[in-house]
């Protein structure tokens, strides 16, 4: 079931929207979970075990660590002042065996479903290489429906009860519901127990702010999908799978556009599933903050994928960190090199292998590792090169708050992102070299790949509007609230010219290939 597709926005969501406005108060939560469940059986039907399993491995661990908890609260101050420190540690032992055992568990069902067919293929491909090796068969293993979400959100909720960020629900339907909640179990966003809870657990009234906002922000995601998304899918489809075809400008626009369809396509993801979120009374964290006013990679980063890169910072990247192995590897490198490797390459050590897991995390294959690599390596250099740059440009650091400069960093971190959404959308690591040699090569076809004159047009000034309103909220802008106070015809006009911008220029029917959520896959 699509969030673009007729039967979620006319059905699914009306019915649902319904049963829970007129249901008592305390039945709300069941109504929630009973319309998360049929959205998801009826989406992956036998495969919803997986998020059972899920749902019950996190349960049954923050249960216990609940338990622990308050073990520990009633028995310490009863105990004689030498047994307490003893009695502490002890219990510390158990949770933190308890909550390493529920991390492996989440973490070998993801590895075991999405990545045991890539480390077959690469075992296999080795075998063959040895004389008289036995053949080695591949698996094939269907991935349920937002696996890579529910089991790093199911992570979260162990790791946060362990650490006392948020209390162990009581009930198994708790911890289903924040798992399953249908806004968010297909392309996320990682949303916190301890956040999220309440407003699934005691959801507000339904109220009219809420309905409207909501029905605005479900409205300007399908344009951002239907408009530019699907339209732009039409020239990337033929441009990435027929490389070998195409060379120069050809290329070069495939990628521009395959960049303007990934991220209209994501955050319209997002906005829909926020606003059909927000009907409920239900506010997920948000995902994307302007990704392409950003200066450098690493603040592209930071506004893209909002939610993906806190969870690999809190809770990879920091425990990496921190870790016993790494605090050893620092001083060797303080003992060996010297005290500035001793901060510097732990650092880039942790980074290096957060990187690797953002790009594994998108796909089991080398092209994704390569496309976390890149990134790595462009604020790796970038670091190292900054030194030598206040060397040669001592007033740098004056320079960069000039708007001018401001305006080369954009676009700067603008070519270097799009080399990595060619990278992103290759078909492998060989056609991302062909590809990127045929830059190179001039083109002397027609632009208009699969595409007309209009629909170029349409696309055009689509992504003029798409820029206007981000760049409306980047000056910090609110744009629904101030429609909100603005006349009623006005914003009467301003809704029906929207709803009427899908229908005419949406790029759905029998000439377009309609296009799954590209996030969908992983």
């Amino acid at each position: 079931m699509s969030y673009n597709s007729f039967i979620y926005l006319f059905g699914f969501l009306v019915v649902a929207w319904l049963l829970w406005a007129f249901a008592p108060q305390k039945w709300r939560p069941g109504v929630l979970l009973g319309a998360s469940l049929v959205f998801y059986f009826a989406s992956t039907k036998r495969y919803i075990v997986y998020i059972l399993l899920a749902a019950a491995i996190a349960w049954g661990v923050g249960l216990l660590l609940g338990r622990l908890d308050a073990l520990q609260a009633d028995t310490r101050p009863a105990l004689p002042a030498d047994r307490r420190k003893p009695f502490k540690k002890e219990v510390g032992a158990l949770k933190k065996m308890a909550v390493t055992g529920g991390v492996a568990a989440m973490a070998g069902i993801l590895l075991f479903v999405k990545y045991l067919p890539f480390g077959a293929r690469v075992l296999s491909q080795l075998m063959e290489s040895l004389p008289g090796s036995p053949v080695f068969t591949v698996p094939t293993l269907v991935q349920p429906m937002g696996l890579s979400f529910f089991t790093l959100m199911a992570i979260s909720y162990m790791v946060d009860v362990y650490r006392g960020s948020c209390k162990a629900a009581e009930r198994y339907w708790q911890v289903l519901l924040f798992l399953s909640f249908w806004p968010h179990v297909v392309e996320g966003p990682f949303d916190r127990y301890g956040s999220l809870s309440p407003a699934l657990l005691d959801p507000p009234p339904p109220s009219y702010r809420n309905l409207t906002f909501g029905i605005q922000r479900i409205v300007w995601g399908l344009f951002k999908k239907m408009v530019i998304a699907d339209r732009a899918n039409m020239y990337v489809k033929a441009t990435f799978d027929d490389w070998t075809q195409y060379s120069g400008a050809a290329t070069a626009l495939g990628v521009l556009l395959y960049t303007l369809q990934l991220y209209a396509e994501f955050s319209g993801c997002m906005d829909i599933v926020c606003g059909s979120a927000e009907l409920f009374g239900v506010h997920p964290a948000e995902n994307f903050r302007q990704p392409f006013f950003s200066a450098s990679v690493g603040e592209f980063w930071r506004r893209w994928h909002i939610t993906l890169g806190a969870w690999l910072r809190e809770y990879v990247f920091q425990p990496l960190i921190l870790s016993k192995p790494m605090q050893k590897f620092a001083r060797l490198c303080r003992d060996k090199v010297s005290p500035a490797a001793a901060r510097q390459w732990p650092v880039w050590t942790g980074l290096g292998i957060t990187w690797a897991l953002i790009g594994l995390w998108h796909g089991a294959g080398w092209l994704y590792l390569l496309y976390g690599l890149y990134y790595f390596a462009l604020q790796w250099l970038g670091e190292l090169a900054e030194p030598a740059l206040l060397r040669v440009l001592p007033r740098l650091p004056v320079w960069r708050k000039a708007r001018p400069y401001r305006l080369w960093q954009v676009l700067r971190t603008f070519v270097l992102v799009n080399f990595g959404m060619l990278l992103f959308r290759a078909n492998g690591v060989w056609a991302a070299v062909d590809m990127l040699r045929s830059l190179t090569v001039p083109y002397t076809g027609s632009l208009l790949i699969k595409l007309d004159a209009r629909d170029m047009a349409v696309l055009a000034v689509g992504a003029a509007i798409l820029f206007a309103v981000d760049w409306l909220h980047h000056r910090g802008h609110q744009l629904r609230a101030e429609l909100a106070v603005r006349p009623l015809v006005l914003r009467w006009t301003v809704y029906i010219a929207a709803v009427l911008a899908i229908m005419i220029f949406g790029a759905y029917g029998d000439n377009y290939d309609p296009a799954a959520f590209i996030y969908a896959q992983f």
